[in-house]
């Protein structure tokens, strides 16, 4: 598989020696989590290559899932009795969207006035619900059970998956979906049991993975009506996000290496590993291309570290 023609910047980390990216908005302000000398994990943004901790709710833990274009970040902080609560970071200050009558919640996406997540109201896959918070306003998308909401673009189409079961309860037949004003819609599978939704763009169109009618699993792109097989040579790919130019960011889920398709219609490209790293992964893309992700590495022991692909 050829090697696209990029360069993997490093970025800084806090006392600890772990850190991901998880969002990069059009400004290059990088979102994400980094581990500190206790082994916990704090929300962080990168600004101009600096790091900046977010802080947390008074407990020990916090992750900074995604960042939108007005600079407002979302994710999931840890309360001082432990409970991790959907949060919101506006101008560096964190704002508590609360735990939405269930266990535990978590904000994954922003976008214009809206936020999404899901909320647990038990400690199961099954127990998961997806929720759409629109300013002070929040509903959870009419979904079956064991929803996610994972994305959302700037006309408000949420995607994300439903029927997500614990793996003690078999079949598994989760399926990706999108959800605007009330009206939820299935994007089907590529053949097979199952799909995943992971990402959309402001076109609607989606990306995610999909069992197969031959029983591989596979990286889908949706245009709005259907869903297709991204092309690669990598086994078990997973397609995380598309920017509105179409270019898709994903991993080859054998040798966890993050790659990319210029275009849905174009075969994947490797991303380049930077020197001592073993594997990577991509997990979000802006629309000036810039790809946010996390690289891992074998010594001194093993440890991710936050990663742009320029």
């Amino acid at each position: 598989m050829p090697t696209a023609d990029r360069a993997a910047v490093v970025l800084p980390g806090l006392d600890g020696p772990g850190s991901t990216a998880y969002d990069v908005n059009t400004a290059g302000v990088v979102v994400g989590a980094a581990e500190l000398a206790s082994g916990y994990w704090h929300a962080v943004r990168w600004v101009d290559g600096r790091i900046e901790d977010l802080g947390t709710l008074g407990g020990p833990n916090s992750q900074a899932e995604a960042i939108d274009e007005q600079g407002r970040i979302v994710g999931t902080a840890q309360a001082a009795d432990g409970n991790s609560h959907a949060v919101a970071w506006v101008n560096g200050k964190i704002q508590d969207l609360g735990l939405t009558g269930g266990i535990f919640s978590i904000a994954f996406d922003t976008a214009g006035d809206r936020v999404v997540g899901t909320y647990h109201v038990t400690d199961s896959f099954s127990g998961r619900r997806a929720f759409v918070r629109t300013g002070n306003t929040e509903i959870a998308i009419d979904a079956p059970p064991g929803a996610s909401a994972a994305a959302v673009n700037e006309a408000g189409t949420v995607a994300g998956t439903y029927g997500f079961k614990d793996w003690t309860d078999p079949p598994f037949v989760n399926q990706a979906f999108v959800w605007r004003d009330g009206v939820l819609r299935s994007l089907g599978t590529l053949g097979g049991p199952t799909s995943t939704a992971n990402g959309i763009n402001d076109l609607g169109q989606v990306v995610g993975t999909s069992w197969t009618a031959d029983d591989q699993f596979a990286a889908f792109f949706w245009d709005g009506s259907t869903m297709r097989r991204l092309a690669t040579s990598s086994a078990s790919p997973t397609a995380q996000s598309v920017n509105d130019s179409g270019l898709v960011v994903g991993t080859g889920g054998v040798a966890s290496r993050a790659m990319i398709w210029p275009t849905p219609t174009t075969s994947s490209q490797l991303l380049p590993l930077p020197d001592g790293a073993v594997s990577s992964v991509a997990i979000n893309v802006n629309d000036a291309g810039l790809i946010a992700g996390q690289v891992d590495y074998l010594s001194p022991s093993f440890h991710s570290r936050a990663v742009v692909w320029r």
